[in-house]
C-alpha cells in the first residue's frame, strides 16, 4: 500500500514539473528528439562514441564495489544477473540451435560474444561459465581493472575465453570488428546519444546475429521504483544512479534496432518480488525489461 501511493504521490509530481510531456509522442518521434538533443549537448560532456563523462566517473567512483554481491550500489544487479543470463542463454540456444552439453560449461561453447559496458563483469563472466568466448569492453579504465582482478581469482578458468579492453563500441567498429551476439545491459540509459550507440552496437553484431539490450521503462511506476523507492527511500542505489528522461519504452528499443538493421524478436519484463527476494521473467514490462533482436542477414541477389 506505501508504494501503491508512492508511485502515485511520485507520477503526480512528475506531472506537474513536466516530466512526462514524452508520454504522448510515438517511439520514433521520441528517439528522433533525444537524437537531436545529443547533438545540441556535443561538447561538455561527451567523450569519444556515445560515452557520457559524467556517467563513466559515476561508476568508476564506484569501482572497487563492483563484487559487493550483498550490499552496494552493484547488488541489485547480482541479484538480477542469474535472470538475465538465463534469458540470453535461452534464445542463443534457440538462435544458433545449440543442444545442451554435457556440462553447463559448454552450453555456449563456440558463440564469440561481446559485452558492451561491461562495468565489473558480472555478465561477462557468467557467459564465459556457460562456454561462451567472451570480449567485455568497457569505457572505464577503473571498471576493466576491476573485471580483470576478479577473474583473475579463477585465471584458469577464464584465461582462454574471457577478454577485457578499456575501449568504446565505435573503436571497435573502426577496427572492423564483429561477434555472433553483442549484449549490452543496462547501459543504454546512460548515454549521451542512444540510436547512435544502438547503431554502433549493431554494427558489431555479424549478419543473423544476435543482440541483447536491457533497460528501465519510461513510465510512472519505474519513476516511483527505481528512482523515489530504489535511490530516494530506500538507498538501495546512490541518488542520481538514474535520469528519467533517459529511460527508455519497448517501442522505441524497437525503433532504435531497426535504425541499427536489427528486429526485435523477443521481449520479457524483469520482476522482482520483494517477498521471495527473487527475479522472475513476466509479461510486465513495466519497469525493468530485457529485448532480443536479430540482425538482418547478407541479402541475396541473382
Amino acid at each position: 500500500a506505501m508504494l501503491r501511493r508512492l508511485a502515485q504521490t511520485s507520477a503526480r509530481r512528475a506531472q506537474r514539473g513536466g516530466i512526462y510531456s514524452d508520454f504522448n509522442a510515438t517511439p520514433a518521434v521520441f528517439v528522433a528528439r533525444r537524437a537531436h538533443e545529443a547533438h545540441a549537448e556535443l561538447g561538455s560532456s561527451r567523450l569519444k562514441g556515445q560515452v557520457d563523462a559524467n556517467e563513466r566517473a559515476k561508476f568508476e567512483s564506484d569501482a572497487a564495489l563492483w563484487w559487493n554481491e550483498n550490499e552496494g550500489p552493484f547488488a541489485a544487479l547480482h541479484s538480477m544477473n542469474p535472470l538475465r543470463v538465463q534469458f540470453i542463454r535461452d534464445a542463443l540456444m534457440k538462435h544458433y540451435a545449440l543442444t545442451p552439453g554435457a556440462s553447463a560449461a559448454k552450453t555456449l561453447e563456440g558463440v564469440r560474444v561481446l559485452d558492451v559496458g561491461c562495468g565489473g563483469g558480472i555478465l561477462a563472466e557468467s557467459l564465459a561459465r556457460l562456454g561462451a568466448d567472451v570480449t567485455a569492453i568497457d569505457a572505464g579504465a577503473a571498471n576493466i581493472a576491476i573485471a580483470k582482478a576478479h577473474a583473475a581469482l579463477d585465471a584458469e578458468r577464464f584465461a582462454k575465453n574471457l577478454r577485457y579492453e578499456a575501449v568504446t563500441a565505435e573503436e571497435l567498429v573502426e577496427r572492423g570488428a564483429s561477434f555472433d551476439c553483442v549484449t549490452s545491459l543496462e547501459v543504454i540509459e546512460h548515454v549521451t546519444d542512444p540510436l547512435e550507440f544502438t547503431k554502433s552496437i549493431a554494427r558489431l553484431v555479424k549478419p543473423d546475429g544476435a543482440l541483447f539490450i536491457s533497460t528501465l521503462n519510461r513510465t510512472a511506476r519505474s519513476f516511483a521504483m527505481a528512482i523515489v523507492a530504489a535511490e530516494r527511500v530506500f538507498g538501495i542505489v546512490p541518488p542520481g544512479t538514474h535520469q528519467f528522461s533517459k529511460f527508455l519504452t519497448p517501442g522505441e528499443i524497437a525503433v532504435l534496432a531497426k535504425r541499427g538493421d536489427c528486429e526485435m524478436k523477443e521481449l520479457a519484463g524483469m520482476v522482482f518480488d520483494p517477498i521471495r527476494n527473487k527475479w522472475s521473467l513476466s509479461t510486465d514490462t513495466q519497469i525493468n525489461f530485457i529485448a532480443y533482436c536479430v540482425k538482418k542477414g547478407v541479402s541475396r541477389t541473382n
